[in-house]
């Protein structure tokens, strides 16, 4: 069974340019650099959907920053 999918994807021919000399600046694969950029956009996208549910469930609940006493306290 196959460990990896194998993705063609199209780039600006400029952005491709970058991509490869950044791969041989770092000796690294064009593929490394293209999972940690998904990795880490995929990390982003995480932390948005968590500060959003964190703001629904303040929300709902009413749960301001005096509730905490802290440095935000008006």
């Amino acid at each position: 069974m196959k460990s990896s999918k194998t993705i063609t994807i199209s780039l600006p021919i400029e952005m491709g340019r970058e991509m490869q000399t950044v791969a041989k600046e770092e000796h690294r694969t064009i593929s490394e650099l293209i999972r940690e950029a998904f990795r880490k956009y995929q990390a982003h996208r995480n932390l948005y959907a968590l500060a959003q549910e964190g703001r629904t469930v303040t929300q709902k609940k009413k749960i301001t920053s005096k509730a905490f006493g802290g440095p935000f306290e008006r």
